[in-house]
């Protein structure tokens, strides 16, 4: 089974060389995405939990032209599952949402989710639709350039053998690095995305 940073890496891998903005969930999914591909372009959130869905969607409506990640943790997404029909509602194009599912909060000593017996591919399906959800291991980068609509792609992972390692960075940092990343734009390693892409796909 693979790890939260082999989650993230096969991901981002979906988007080849053209970086997207990754907004990354409070805790462990920000430790990792930040110790497995530390990027400019990457919002490590911090403050309420559950909210990297609600702030990656701003940021797809906001920047229609660029591609935006959001890296969920499972308990996390739990908490905000209505985020999950505004976003069928807004229905941004160029949102993908990576939900990071191992049953814990891995950040709080490992607790035990109540959400493990959620099925979040079915889940996702059934908030965004029945072809907008698929596992991780099942899905092609085409499904996430193409879709033409919001997307959920699912990755169960086991448990990490070590501690998330700390980020280091200070959220004032954080902002300010992430601006930067905004007005320079595609000079940063981001792909614009074209309108065509939204027509082709339909």
């Amino acid at each position: 089974m693979m790890s939260q940073a082999d989650a993230i890496r096969a991901g981002l891998a979906l988007y080849g060389a053209a970086r997207p903005l990754c907004v990354s969930e409070i805790g462990s999914q920000s430790c990792w995405l930040h110790a497995s591909s530390p990027h400019m372009r990457n919002l490590y959130l911090s403050g309420p939990m559950g909210l990297a869905s609600s702030v990656a969607l701003g940021l797809a409506l906001t920047r229609p032209d660029e591609r935006v990640l959001a890296i969920c943790g499972d308990g996390s997404l739990a908490m905000n599952l209505s985020s999950l029909v505004t976003i069928r509602n807004a229905s941004p194009a160029n949102l993908c949402l990576l939900v990071i599912v191992n049953d814990t909060y891995e950040f709080t000593a490992s607790l035990p989710s109540p959400s493990a017996a959620i099925d979040w591919v079915a889940a996702g399906a059934g908030l965004l639709g029945a072809d907008a959800c698929r596992p991780l291991e099942d899905t092609s980068a085409e499904f996430v350039l193409r879709a033409g609509r919001p997307v959920m792609l699912v990755a169960k992972v086991g448990a990490s053998d070590r501690p998330a390692p700390p980020i280091g960075l200070s959220p004032v940092g954080v902002r300010d690095t992430f601006r930067g990343a905004l007005a320079a734009g595609r000079d940063q390693g981001g792909a614009r995305f074209r309108v065509g892409d939204r027509q082709e796909a339909r």
